[in-house]
C-alpha cells in the first residue's frame, strides 16, 4: 500500500470512490433517489471545489491509499469547519475490496502525520449516521467519544440522525489508532 497526498488530478477517482462507497454504505439509511441521483452531483461539486485549484494545506489535508495504482481509500481533514469541535475528519472512505487491510488506519495515521504541531494538539471530530454501525464500531475501537447526537435535514428528505465522535487531540487519535493496530 502506498499513501500520498491528493492532487487536482485525483478529483475524478476520489469522486467515483466516494459515490460508490456511499451508495453501498448508506443504502437503507438514506433515500435511494438521493443516493442515485442527487449525491453523485453533490460529491462531484465538493471535490471540484476542494481540489480544482490545488490543495489548500491551511484548510484541508487529503490523503490517498493505493494498491498497485488503484485507489483503495481516502481521508480528508478540514481545519476550517465546525472549529468549535476541533479539526473535522470529514471523510474516511475505503473501497470494500480493501476493507480489513488496515487502509483506514493508515489513512488516519498519514493524515495526522502531515499536521502542524498546532494542528496535532487540537481535538478531532467527525459526524457519522447514527445507523452506520460498522463505522461507529471502528470509531469506538479507537476510543472516539460520543459528544452529541443530532438531527439533520437533507434537502427535502426526512430527518436523519447523526452522532459526533471526538478525540481530545489529533495525537490521541493517532496513538489510539496505532494501539488498535497492535491488537489486531
Amino acid at each position: 500500500m502506498a499513501i500520498r497526498d491528493a492532487t487536482p488530478g485525483d478529483r475524478e477517482a476520489i469522486t467515483s470512490l466516494h459515490v460508490r462507497v456511499s451508495q453501498r454504505a448508506y443504502a437503507g439509511m438514506l433515500p435511494a433517489d438521493y443516493l442515485a441521483v442527487i449525491m453523485p452531483d453533490e460529491k462531484a461539486r465538493l471535490w471540484e471545489e476542494r481540489l480544482s485549484q490545488g490543495v489548500d494545506l491551511e484548510r484541508l489535508r487529503v490523503a490517498l491509499a493505493h494498491f498497485d495504482n488503484e485507489l483503495a481509500g481516502f481521508s480528508c481533514f478540514l481545519f476550517d469547519q465546525e472549529t468549535q469541535f476541533g479539526t473535522y475528519l470529514h471523510n474516511l472512505y475505503v473501497d470494500p475490496a480493501y476493507q480489513g487491510k488496515g487502509v483506514a488506519r493508515s489513512l488516519l495515521a498519514a493524515g495526522i502525520q502531515r499536521f502542524s504541531s498546532r494542528q496535532r494538539n487540537r481535538p478531532v471530530h467527525l459526524l457519522t449516521l447514527a445507523d452506520n454501525h460498522p463505522a461507529r464500531r471502528f470509531y469506538e475501537r479507537i476510543n472516539g467519544q460520543v459528544m452529541e447526537e443530532k438531527r439533520g435535514v437533507m434537502a427535502s428528505y426526512p430527518e436523519v440522525f447523526f452522532v459526533r465522535y471526538q478525540w481530545r487531540s489529533a495525537d490521541e487519535l493517532h496513538d489510539n489508532n496505532f494501539d488498535l493496530a497492535r491488537k489486531t
